[in-house]
């Protein structure tokens, strides 16, 4: 009975912890970082996701879920933007900083990370690794880099609008 309530208890933690007010969705409906590198779905699940996505459309991304992107393009890389200054090569950090530096971004919109207890550290490898682009405040140096101080960072909507046409031009196929 106890490890049941346990479970649950953890269960909605988890589905909470990505809204950062009343009217944002929760984490657990769906997150463009993680099912964009989905290719393979079948009609129901495609459906589902479209339809979660049109509907948080205009909400921003979870704290879970904007850690998640930003570990992402520390790992990956990305050119997604098209800013003045260029490709954002992969690899400014190792995956475990990586995580680090995420916690520490969502701090710089007023939004408490998942993970706390990386602030430091994290707060540490923005400033030794990020800094000198995004600004130590996360600004971005005038427009020069992406704005990390946003609640709704520009990447994670053009994944969203891509994430959409995707699903869409999928389910044309089916």
């Amino acid at each position: 009975m106890l490890k049941s309530f346990s479970s649950s208890l953890v269960f909605i933690i988890i589905l909470l912890s990505g809204c950062d007010k009343k009217s944002e969705i929760p984490v657990a409906e769906v997150c463009v970082a993680e099912t964009s590198k989905k290719t393979s779905l079948n009609l129901k699940e495609i459906k589902k996701e479209l339809q979660q996505l049109q509907d948080e459309f205009a909400y921003p991304c979870s704290v879970t879920c904007c850690e998640l992107y930003i570990e992402t393009v520390i790992n990956e890389g990305s050119d997604m933007l098209k800013m003045p200054s260029g490709l954002m090569a992969e690899g400014y950090a190792i995956p475990e900083d990586a995580k680090k530096i995420a916690s520490y971004v969502m701090t710089l919109s007023g939004r408490e990370p998942t993970h706390p207890e990386f602030l430091t550290e994290g707060n540490l490898y923005f400033n030794g690794n990020c800094g000198g682009c995004h600004g130590n405040d996360g600004k971005g140096l005038g427009g020069a880099y992406p704005d990390l101080t946003l609640k709704e960072f520009k990447g994670v909507k053009i994944h969203k609008k891509m994430r959409i046409e995707t699903l869409k031009k999928m389910l044309k196929e089916k």
